[in-house]
């Protein structure tokens, strides 16, 4: 699905999703009968899944064209895999698992026999792969793996597999159809902002299940530590299924769950499986039960329950650098802003705006010092360093950077508090920046994702880490990253939604070509404009700006404005 579709769909599903829950909230829980039903809206592109009817093993088959078959038959979910199951001994049959690993690849596969008998080596160029939980591991470009099959010929006489890895292999060409990315959703370590975990499935009716069995599985390793869920780890579905009657998914959970739980932690529970089944189009209302429905109290909905927003806008107001001064920009306009000091004598640039409105920060000329600043208020050196990233402020005001040491090798990353000097900032822990030059740090929209671009050797690298914070909210440390896979060299990156970033290598003089990267794994190349030497990204695919030398571009539709808008600077939004 195209970046920009994708994204619309998700924000207006999250937008709606808070005042749902607001307005189901307020209404009476009875006592008795299906207790804790939240209404949801069917807002989502999801299509009905598409039914693939392989053809079963062809008597005499030769074991290579068998494997083939075989691997084409693994498009047929239906029936748990009954077709390819064909394919296998009666006893391999039973224990075969098909959804343990998918196995994404791009050119067919090379089938050859080994010197054992009935042993055989299946080559495939791979894209990805996708664990049980629905994780996917984007490879990078010419990964190979080896696949060995082992058959034997049955008592008919006819090649059966005894022994292959668990899972199935899919085209990369095929992948849209037979696979559904899918979001699923987490609290931030603070309750106020859903977190995405993009997961990929099956395309199948039973796709409720995988997704509430991923959910309570917990967050991909990147997020483990930086996001929360409201199901304690132990929590498991009390059947193999989440039925979907007349709209409603009746979510049923293992009896221990209730034990010690608050009406708060019930619904929290609640919110959190309406927010995971909410893009299901057959989904119109949720139901959580262990055995019966489960009560969620007298006060629904509770005085201290959040309702978390996802996909948090930032609206159309940049902040940007004229005349060696700070600006609001909004249409075209530049607006002085009230009470802020002269920062002419600093040099500034790469200027950042707290996601409230009310914090400044930018950088001195030779990017060594972070001052940060707001109306009535002084300018205040935030941090020092070498080779400064533009700053990034998070949803509680602190705002980041990130240095590299003096033989460009060695990142570290610096957080500051609100209205804090060098003396109150802290050291961000991330071993893995040992050894690289850090080009670019953005914090998400949610607080719990740091956007990092690395260099080492001359090689990039676009990365995702999530942030573990103190139960103060100080940023402690961020976790080992997950990769995303640039089509070509990057040295910026920005946040466009909660599940979409943009990335381009800026020249002031040569073509640049940004490209957009969603978090399950697709990319998108925008048009090429000469010069960019600045992106900035407000919310969702449309509000993407490039600072070039000769002023501001914006995009439009699919190209960039004729004019710059000259005499302004580094735009960016807010965060």
């Amino acid at each position: 699905m195209p970046a920009e579709r994708r994204h619309l769909t998700r924000s207006l599903m999250l937008v709606l999703l808070p005042l749902l829950l607001v307005i189901t909230g307020c209404s009476s829980i009875p006592t008795s009968g299906p207790v804790g039903v939240i209404a949801a809206d069917d807002g989502s592109d999801a299509a009905e899944p598409l039914i693939f009817n392989p053809l079963g093993p062809t008597e005499d088959a030769e074991p290579g064209a068998l494997l083939e078959s075989f691997i084409t038959a693994g498009r047929g979910a239906a029936g748990d895999y009954e077709i390819a199951r064909d394919y296998l001994t009666e006893e391999f049959a039973e224990q075969w698992q098909p959804e343990e690993r998918i196995l994404v690849y791009n050119a067919s596969p090379q089938i050859s026999a080994t010197p054992v008998e009935g042993v055989f080596q299946i080559q495939l160029e791979v894209e990805g792969t996708i664990d049980a939980e629905g994780i996917r591991t984007s490879a990078a470009a010419t990964t190979t793996e080896s696949v060995t099959a082992e058959m034997v010929l049955d008592a008919d006489g006819q090649w059966r597999i005894t022994s292959i890895p668990n899972g199935i292999m899919i085209a990369s060409d095929e992948a849209d159809l037979l696979l559904k990315t899918y979001s699923l959703y987490f609290y931030s370590s603070s309750f106020e902002h859903w977190v995405p975990d993009v997961r990929w499935f099956v395309n199948r009716t039973a796709i409720a299940a995988n997704i509430v069995e991923a959910m309570l599985e917990g967050p991909a390793p990147y997020l483990q530590g930086s996001v929360t869920s409201a199901f304690p780890e132990s929590t498991t579905l009390g059947v193999e299924s989440v039925p979907i009657v007349s709209g409603t998914a009746t979510v049923d959970l293992s009896a221990d769950i209730l034990q010690d739980t608050s009406d708060l932690v019930r619904q929290q529970m609640q919110q959190q499986l309406r927010a995971n089944l909410a893009g299901l189009n057959t989904v119109n209302s949720v139901q959580m039960t262990v055995g019966q429905p489960v009560d969620l109290g007298e006060d629904v909905p509770h005085p201290d329950l959040i309702v978390p927003t996802g996909d948090l806008p930032v609206g159309n107001e940049q902040i940007v650098v004229s005349g060696n001064e700070l600006f609001l920009y909004q249409a075209d306009q530049t607006v002085p802003i009230g009470a802020v000091p002269t920062v002419a004598s600093l040099d500034p640039q790469d200027p950042a705006m707290s996601l409230t409105g009310t914090d400044f920060a930018f950088l001195n000329g030779n990017r060594t010092r972070l001052h940060t600043t707001g109306p009535e208020r002084e300018v205040l050196i935030a941090a020092t360093g070498r080779s400064l990233t533009a700053p990034s402020f998070d949803p509680d005001n602190w705002v980041w950077t990130a240095s590299t040491g003096a033989d460009g090798q060695g990142g570290t990353v610096t957080a500051v508090p609100p209205g804090g000097t060098q003396d109150s900032a802290v050291t961000v822990i991330a071993p893995w920046l040992a050894d690289v030059a850090v080009l670019e740090l953005r914090v998400s929209r949610d607080g719990s994702r740091a956007l990092v671009v690395t260099e080492q050797d001359g090689v990039s690298r676009v990365l995702l880490a999530g942030i573990i914070r103190n139960n103060d909210r100080t940023p402690q440390s961020l976790t080992t990253p997950r990769e995303l896979f640039a089509s070509g060299p990057v040295n910026t990156a920005k946040w466009v939604s909660e599940d979409l970033v943009i990335v381009a290598e800026t020249s002031a003089e040569a073509q640049v070509i940004p490209e957009f990267l969603g978090l399950d794994g697709s990319s998108e190349a925008l048009a090429p404009l000469e010069g960019i030497i600045h992106i900035s990204a407000g919310t969702g695919p449309t509000a993407i700006f490039a600072g070039t030398p000769e002023g501001v571009r914006n995009r439009v539709g699919d190209t960039w404005s004729d004019q710059p808008v000259e005499g302004v600077a580094d735009p960016a939004f807010p965060g």
